[in-house]
């Protein structure tokens, strides 16, 4: 999977937790960056990614990407 896959993918995901249609996240949108992203939806939003990518995230990796971009890099870790 690309990285605009994954970007794009990310944003559905994250769109569909914050209820935000038009949310538009970068490789560099962090947290801060997003209204209603706090840190139960960033755990929504990890256990929605390790459904949907068919992942498993380890304990200390969900607290640790800072942006976008370190999620991806992640995530294409695990893929």
């Amino acid at each position: 999977m690309t990285r605009a896959e994954l970007l794009q993918r990310i944003t559905a995901i994250l769109s569909d937790i914050v209820d935000e249609p038009n949310l538009v996240l970068t490789e560099d949108t962090t947290a801060e960056d997003v209204a209603d992203w706090d840190s139960v939806t960033h755990v929504k939003l990890m256990i929605a990614l390790e459904s949907a990518l068919h992942i498993r995230f380890e304990t200390d990796e969900i607290a640790a990407p800072g942006d976008v971009g370190a999620l991806i890099d992640l995530i294409q870790k695990k893929l």
